[in-house]
């Protein structure tokens, strides 16, 4: 489990390194047109970010997506981590209402418990979150809603790793099976969420 773990943020860092490289080769490609403008001074060497295991499992007292960070990133991009915390629950193919999110993609990184998400497929009659509403300013992003259908069933266990990248429908709470925590970690190139 400890490689396992070791292996995810070495993953989350290679991701977030790319999207930093890609941002900065963008940014030098531009500076050909300001020739003979002086750069922009450097910043200071970034700090790091600690979230104590105290915090999170203050985060794993209540269902719901909890904020544990959200971390600008050199200026390019936001880097989230959230604690996703589920009840057991069971299947209820009445209620299959998933999300696309339009700025930002997700690894998660399931620390305990067992379930299934639902992913895939596209949204019927898929409507638009409201921009100003807490969750899309701190949790979802731009986002729509809909009926989920086409979808594919992902079961998951404790150490198991689902990516679910922009637009792609999921519903994560669709069935919970035992009690789980998920580590979700968010990756917002367009700054869309609230840093906390």
């Amino acid at each position: 489990m400890h490689k396992k773990a070791i292996s995810i943020l070495a993953l989350v860092f290679t991701v977030s390194m790319a999207i930093g490289s890609s941002s900065r080769a963008q940014g030098q490609a531009g500076q050909g047109q300001n020739a003979g403008k002086s750069a922009p001074p450097k910043s200071a060497a970034a700090t790091h970010t600690f979230i104590s295991r105290a915090d999170i499992e203050t985060l794993m007292k209540s269902d719901g997506d909890h904020p544990a960070r959200v971390v600008d990133i050199a200026k390019s991009y936001n880097l989230g981590a959230y604690l996703l915390h589920l009840s057991a629950r069971k299947a209820n193919p009445e209620t299959l209402n998933g999300w696309a999110h339009h700025d930002i993609s997700e690894l998660y990184y399931v620390i305990r418990g067992s379930g299934a998400f639902l992913i895939g497929g596209e949204l019927e009659n898929p409507k638009q979150d409201d921009p100003n509403s807490e969750s899309v300013k701190t949790v979802r992003g731009p986002s729509m809603t809909g009926r989920m259908k086409g979808y594919k069933t992902q079961k998951y266990v404790a150490g198991d790793v689902i990516i679910i990248p922009v637009d792609v429908p999921h519903l994560p709470t669709y069935e919970v099976t035992e009690a789980a925590d998920i580590l979700r970690v968010v990756i917002d190139p367009q700054r869309a969420l609230s840093l906390k």
